[in-house]
């Protein structure tokens, strides 16, 4: 008797908990389902439907014309490359240079050490927009806005990927760095040939939280473009709502648009990001 009642409550445990998971995960994908699907309505459609459940739904009048006008009328191609640019040089640099940081932190032995770790924990509770002005300064006396490494170097530095590379380094194994010294490895040969093809799982984790900062930064962009040709998406997309009217389809199939390379970006990382978020619990 008390068996039967014991599996009835495991059973009703884990029902209610699966609901609960289904909840939290439709909070989070239906946002995203609609704004796919108001992408495909005309801005009448999407206005009537915005205050009920059809809004959720491919019904009423759908077109692709809202990815037509948005590809050719926004020249959505131009500002594409230009959020490419910027994310590809920002991406490789940050997730090489503050590894590079975190190896000297986490594996090296210097004086001040505990210094600069502390450093980079207090900056890393800092708001951006705290500097972002001093930022933009720096910017304007080496010559860099209105450019590519205007929008890309300023950025590259930045606490938090510090300190992740700096736990995961301060956890590898001392014996690999001993072992490489002996055989006359140099520190840099240790970090390139060693310690940077070990770290892949938390490189994945840089590389994808790295690429949504820079895919969607607004402010950055704002301060250091002056015309068009630099522009990003974020910049592009805000273009599309104005005094006069907003141009709601348009502006879902931007944003549809300009998700996607986030959804790829996270599809090719996954392994390494889930890997790197396990092997953080079991350190945890």
């Amino acid at each position: 008797m008390r068996t039967a009642m014991s599996k009835q409550k495991k059973t009703l445990y884990s029902l209610l908990m699966y609901m609960s998971y289904i909840l939290v995960a439709f909070l989070f994908i239906a946002p995203i389902v609609y704004m796919v699907v108001s992408s495909l309505k005309t801005d009448a459609q999407i206005v009537a439907d915005m205050s009920t459940y059809k809004a959720f739904l491919p019904a009423g009048i759908l077109t692709f014309d809202n990815f037509s006008q948005v590809i050719n009328k926004v020249d959505f191609m131009k500002f594409f490359k230009n959020s490419v640019v910027v994310a590809v040089i920002n991406v490789s640099l940050v997730t090489i240079v503050n590894a590079m940081i975190g190896y000297a932190l986490g594996m090296l032995d210097f004086k001040g050490k505990n210094l600069m770790v502390s450093l980079i924990i207090a900056l890393s509770i800092i708001p951006t927009e705290a500097v972002i002005i001093n930022r933009f300064m720096v910017a304007n006396e080496f010559r860099m806005l209105n450019s590519y490494a205007g929008l890309a170097l300023p950025t590259i530095g930045y606490p938090m990927y510090i300190f992740l590379y700096y736990n995961h380094f301060k956890g590898m194994p001392k014996e690999l760095m001993e072992a490489a010294i002996v055989d006359g490895e140099s520190y840099g040969g240790i970090f390139w040939k060693i310690m940077l093809p070990l770290s892949k799982p938390i490189c994945a984790t840089v590389i994808i939280m790295a690429f949504i900062r820079s895919w969607g930064d607004l402010l950055w962009p704002t301060l250091v473009t002056r015309d068009e040709t630099y522009r990003t998406l974020p910049l592009a997309l805000r273009a599309l709502s104005t005094d006069v009217y907003i141009f709601w389809g348009q502006i879902f199939a931007f944003a549809t648009l300009m998700t996607l390379p986030v959804f790829i970006i996270f599809l090719l990382f996954q392994k390494q990001f889930i890997q790197s978020l396990t092997m953080s619990g079991i350190k945890g």
